[in-house]
């Protein structure tokens, strides 16, 4: 047999397979389909959604899409918890203010990190590390490093958050500007391979 034989053998059996998993399904979503539905989409959907190669890509882009959305708002953190300081707030209260005004991933996950060193289950430099961490942020991990020497050595946090904030944007303009060097080199490249 040859080598083409076996690949389009192999892929009938994934598809069979893949058909007959998302028809069966798993026994969760069986139970989960045995719930009445309108639709008969929205049962297969959920069946798709189910399917763990499908369910761990949803879960990438999730991740991603949460990444990109906090590095977007982490200069507008900075220059909220700076101009509270500015104003006479503690860290906290600036922090606090934050969270309370906006309504997005990086308001919830420092909202939640405020609580926990607040109720005493973490260090302020544990609770903003872990928010990190959680969120995927490397800007915020520098942030709780800043904000960790800051008040521990007793320096001026207010001057610091500028400057984080202004880095922040500078490597969000390059990075968009890579971006866009990039673009007419892949249209290039396509249109090299149509003529091909």
């Amino acid at each position: 047999m040859d080598y083409g034989l076996w690949g389009c053998c192999a892929l009938c059996g994934c598809s069979w397979f893949a058909a007959a998993y998302l028809a069966v399904g798993t026994q969760e979503a069986h139970h989960a389909a045995m719930a009445p539905r309108e639709d008969p989409l929205d049962d297969l959907v959920a069946r798709a959604l189910a399917w763990p190669p499908i369910a761990r890509l949803v879960a990438a882009s999730s991740r991603t899409r949460r990444r990109r959305d906090c590095l977007k708002q982490m200069p507008v953190m900075l220059d909220v918890v700076t101009l509270g300081l500015q104003a006479g707030l503690s860290f906290d209260s600036s922090l606090e203010l934050y969270c309370q005004r906006y309504e997005d991933e990086l308001a919830r996950g420092l909202g939640g990190a405020l609580l926990s060193w607040r109720l005493g289950t973490q260090s302020r430099d544990e609770a903003l590390g872990a928010a990190a961490r959680q969120l995927g942020v490397a800007s915020l991990d520098r942030f709780a490093a800043v904000v960790s020497q800051a008040l521990a050595f007793g320096s001026p946090l207010a001057a610091t958050l500028e400057q984080q904030a202004q880095a922040i944007r500078d490597e969000q303009r390059s990075q968009m500007e890579e971006e866009i060097e990039r673009v007419p080199v892949k249209m290039l490249i396509l249109r090299w391979k149509r003529h091909i």
